[in-house]
């Protein structure tokens, strides 16, 4: 197992890919909770918008990342 440097983690984790990750993850459980009718109806869509939006700007901030290599 090797160790990353704190730096280098911390880019690893503020990455577009991780957040677009976690975006959808975000969309998945507020899909799922609200079809469980654990959460209502009108939070499980602000969650699910919520994660949308989140998955919108991480494919721009995907996008001028790989236009400035």
């Amino acid at each position: 197992m090797s160790s990353l440097s704190p730096s280098a983690l911390l880019d690893l984790i503020q990455s577009p890919r991780v957040a677009l990750l976690a975006n959808v993850a975000l969309v998945l459980t507020g899909s799922v909770l609200a079809l469980l009718s654990l959460i209502d109806l009108l939070t499980g869509i602000l969650i699910v918008v919520i994660g949308f939006v989140g998955i919108y700007a991480s494919l721009l901030g995907q996008r001028t990342e790989d236009d400035e290599e």
